[in-house]
């Protein structure tokens, strides 16, 4: 009857049990024994200890002539009375205080009881005699309990954390004042005294539990009996006492080993019982740095630091098989068929191009200038617009575009004319996948092919001319002069049409070829030095324009040494054509197809501004390639463009180089969105939008960006059909 809420018992309420042997009342609340209460009872033990007895009847006890154990201590008894032992057995032991000494035997059919609620004792088996089974049971000590039977041969310390016992025999633990705790070290607690207060970090308003109290919000803690740390500002969660890395963050352990215990250890923080693994109560070392992930969304978090599906290795920075890059992202690749037809018609496309624009010298339109003048002139414009625009969107990485970019992110690579990165190559298959070396070397072969080509149908063009002429030589007549004065203007007209096509290939394709080429040098910010380790212990250099790719290897050596070879032409190229210019001014009359060539890069300009295209030249290699040498983390690199595009959009407005007014308007209007969209990415690079708390699907915001990025497209094609530029003679 232990362990109860018993607070009387009436008088004679055991008389008469004749097989009544032992008795416990444990921690009840008795305040008074009536008279006659055990009286004719073959009583053995009587446990009474843990009441609130203060007075006993005088007859309380008779009649117990076999009792053997009794006890009284822990209660508040004022004073006995005189005839409370009268016909007791005078060998009885009467335990007025816990001690140590004190034991009871129970023997053969005794046992029973010690398995049917005897608590707060610790009993030994041995055998008195050879049919003799028995228990010797003692009393608990201080710092110890025995909850159950079940337990009887030893007792168990009380837990650290939030309790002790300072009391001998007991079935539980008392519980440690709010905001202390017994450090794991020094348990178990035997005193109030030895719980301390909860340390650095943790709820000081509560009781401490299995642990050094709970760790406040934000914090967490390496040790479960030790102090809580704040969490880190950027890339953690905390919360119930651990640190878990937070999604879009990246993190690298040394060793898996040390991933798996500390699975555990998360694991064995959360359990708020005895139950937990001590083996797992403290994770020893670091934990490893948090970085932030390049690609938004591409990393999930979590103790292991998983990817996204369509992301894959150290940052989750390269894209998984079957998936491509656009803008940022890795998108799933379009079906096989519609891959191969896309790389067709690119190709197919910009040879159109190219053909309509040497087709265009025999006819004019307004201003007395050719169609071919005007489309080129048109094409640089939008050209130009989107390859500034894709620099710029690729080399912010940190900002939240909105979402309506990446439905028209193929197309906007369409415009610019970066074929490597709008026909995924890699969605054929994944050996085809170009990294940043590959891309180099096929931008540096499609510049030289394209020229050779051109070269090579300038030379046979010729030759087939001159075997007409040669063909009619026989026939001497006054015809033949005329014939030779037309194979000269044909010859002429021909030069004329391929040295411009050359131009205009070579300045269309400069930045993007400008771009592979300083992406594997060695410049200063072309690497990323990221660190796993919080004491910078564990650091690899990766290369920003793929950060799949270590710096400093033998294949990137290698790659940046051949890249060394043409590190003058982003600089050193636009030099030569002003050169060029410069000379094919002063001299026009000498080399005139070659002159005639050249007036791609200044017919559409007013004369005192022929040099402004060189000026173009370098405004885009500054967005498309200068940007990505800032560090993408700080605030640096937003704050260069948007100084960038205000400076140029206000140099342009104020000079206004163009002759034609319709261009001079699409350029101001095509500078001023730059502007726009860099003023955008400045607010959507903001800290609370980068960790999820913005919002980039503003419908208002997403027809905004739609539309003034489309107009740039819309109102070229819409001026050149209004012009009627393919029909007019």
């Amino acid at each position: 009857l232990s362990y109860n809420y018993i607070s009387e018992i009436s008088r004679r309420s055991f008389t008469g049990l004749k097989n009544l042997r032992m008795l416990s009342l444990v921690n009840n609340s008795l305040a008074f024994i009536p008279e006659n209460t055990f009286a004719d009872t073959p009583l053995q033990i009587l446990f009474l200890h843990g009441n609130r007895i203060k007075d006993v009847g005088s007859n309380g006890f008779r009649g117990l002539s076999d009792l053997k154990s009794m006890t009284l201590f822990d209660n508040p008894l004022k004073f006995l009375p005189r005839q409370m032992f009268m016909g007791i057995n005078t060998n009885a032991t009467f335990e007025c205080a816990p001690s140590a000494t004190f034991h009871v035997v129970l023997c053969n059919d005794e046992i029973g009881f010690v398995m049917s609620g005897l608590v707060g004792f610790m009993c030994r088996k041995y055998m008195h005699g050879p049919l003799r089974r028995c228990y010797n049971c003692s009393f608990c000590s201080v710092g110890t309990y025995c909850p159950t039977v079940d337990s009887h041969t030893n007792c168990l310390k009380c837990p650290a954390g939030g309790f002790y016992q300072d009391e001998m025999g007991q079935y539980g633990c008392k519980i440690c004042s709010t905001g202390t705790y017994v450090p794991e070290e020094q348990h178990p607690g035997k005193s109030p005294n030895d719980c301390r207060a909860c340390p650095y970090g943790t709820r000081t308003n509560e009781t401490a539990g299995y642990r050094a109290c709970r760790c406040l919000h934000k914090f967490h803690r390496l040790n479960r009996f030790g102090p809580c740390k704040s969490c880190p500002y950027h890339g953690m969660n905390c919360e119930d006492d651990t640190a878990i890395l937070a999604p879009n963050y990246f993190w690298k352990w040394n060793s898996s080993e040390k991933m798996e215990f500390y699975l555990s250890f998360v694991h064995n923080i959360h359990i708020t019982t005895a139950k937990y693994n001590k083996t797992f109560s403290i994770f020893e070392g670091q934990l490893p740095k948090p970085l932030k992930c390049p690609y938004a969304d591409s990393c999930k978090g979590g103790i292991n630091s998983k990817c996204n599906t369509g992301y894959q290795g150290t940052l989750c920075a390269a894209c998984s098989s079957y998936h491509y890059l656009r803008f940022n992202r890795c998108l799933k690749c379009p079906k096989l068929v519609v891959t191969v037809i896309s790389c067709g018609l690119i190709l197919l496309f910009f040879v159109l191009l190219f053909v309509i624009v040497f087709m265009g010298d025999s006819r004019r339109a307004g201003d007395n200038r050719f169609v071919a003048d005007v489309l080129m002139s048109c094409i640089k414009i939008v050209i130009g617009f989107y390859q500034v625009l894709a620099g710029i969107f690729s080399a912010l990485l940190h900002v939240q575009w909105p979402i309506v970019l990446l439905s028209t992110a193929k197309y906007l690579e369409f415009v610019e004319g970066n074929i490597l990165q709008f026909a995924p190559l890699s969605c054929i298959h994944p050996v085809l996948r170009l990294d940043p070396f590959i891309q180099f070397v096929l931008a540096v072969t499609i510049n030289v092919f394209a020229v050779s080509s051109i070269l090579l149908y300038l030379f046979f063009k010729m030759h087939l001319l001159n075997r007409i002429e040669n063909s009619t030589e026989e026939n001497k007549s006054t015809s033949a002069c005329l014939t030779g004065d037309s194979k000269r203007e044909k010859i002429s007209k021909l030069k004329k049409s391929c040295y411009r096509n050359i131009f205009l290939f070579l300045l269309l394709s400069y930045p993007i070829t400008s771009k592979k080429i300083i992406n594997i040098l060695p410049l200063p910010g072309a690497c990323v030095r990221k660190c796993f380790l919080n004491d910078d212990s564990d650091c690899i250099s990766l290369l920003k324009a793929d950060y799949s790719i270590r710096c400093s290897t033998s294949r990137h050596t290698d790659f940046w040494h051949i890249a060394a070879g043409f590190a003058l032409y982003p600089i050193a190229f636009p030099i030569l054509l002003l050169a060029l210019l410069w000379k094919c001014r002063k001299y026009p009359q000498k080399h005139k197809q070659f002159n005639f060539g050249l007036k791609v890069f200044y017919e559409n300009y007013k004369d005192k501004y022929w040099f402004w295209e060189i000026v173009e030249m370098y405004r885009k290699l500054i967005f498309i390639s200068v940007i990505l040498l800032f560090d993408s983390e700080s605030d640096s690199q937003i704050g260069f463009a948007v100084i960038a595009a205000s400076a140029s959009g206000i140099v342009y407005t104020i000079f206004r180089p163009m002759k034609d007014k319709f261009e001079d308007r699409l350029q101001t209007f095509v500078l001023w969105v730059i502007f726009f969209n860099i003023c955008l990415g400045a607010v959507y690079s903001r800290p609370t939008l980068n960790e999820g708390h913005g919002d980039n699907n503003s419908l208002f915001v997403n027809v905004t960006f739609l539309i003034l990025n489309c107009a740039v497209l819309v109102v070229a094609v819409g001026k050149s059909s209004d012009q009627n530029f393919f029909f007019r003679s």
